[in-house]
């Protein structure tokens, strides 16, 4: 593994197969993991950098920067911490939101579409369970999609997050959630679009 698989891994330009393998090689290399969560964050962060104004970038502090560079390898090491306790710790052994593999899928699936209010939200079964999005995808943009917990009087609590995810079909975007290690209420999938400063959607599921 080297910097060019990080490059095309990040930027989605890997197959189902090797994709896959990168994960798994994430998995049991966690600071080869962190330079990929790296990778992920710089690419976000020249992205928003390069929508603002440059003039106030440049006359931002020095002192300034390293803060911003302190928390965001903060935010690296705390995720990378629970991804591989999720993903290859003692007490789980599947994340709770992961990406669709190649290989066939026979256990339960959920079919989302767009809900407005929690109430009449379709209940998530339990296992392992493919989730359809569906919606109106641009398939020559990749996305991004969140697993929040959402809760009466309180912010959304972030439970995972999956970069350059691709549709399969215009139509539609797929993601495998591990109903197992949720606790139950309700939840959305946001979804939003990767370098675009596009309103995200939100697909409401609930765990019983």
């Amino acid at each position: 593994m080297n910097q060019e698989m990080i490059e095309q891994y990040v930027s989605g330009r890997l197959g189902s197969k090797e994709a896959e393998a990168f994960e798994a090689y994430c998995v049991i290399h966690p600071e080869f993991a962190r330079q990929v969560e790296f990778e992920q964050r710089l690419r976000a962060g020249i992205q928003q950098a390069g929508r603002g104004p440059t003039e106030e970038f440049v006359r931002s502090s020095r002192a300034h920067r390293w803060k911003i560079a302190l928390a965001a390898s903060l935010v690296v090491a705390v995720t990378i911490g629970l991804y591989v306790w999720t993903r290859g710790g003692m007490v789980h052994s599947a994340p709770a939101l992961a990406a669709v593999s190649g290989a066939e899928h026979r256990g339960p699936s959920l079919r989302l579409a767009m809900i407005r209010g929690a109430q009449s939200a379709p209940a998530l079964p339990d296992g392992e369970v493919r989730v359809d999005i569906v919606g109106l995808f641009d398939t020559g943009f990749h996305y991004t999609i969140s697993l929040d917990r959402l809760e009466q009087g309180k912010s959304a609590e972030n439970i995972a997050t999956l970069y350059s995810q691709h549709p399969t079909s215009p139509t539609s975007l797929e993601v495998m959630v591990g109903s197992d290690r949720l606790r139950a209420g309700a939840y959305t999938l946001r979804v939003r679009k990767q370098s675009l400063d596009e309103e995200p959607l939100d697909f409401g599921f609930i765990k019983p």
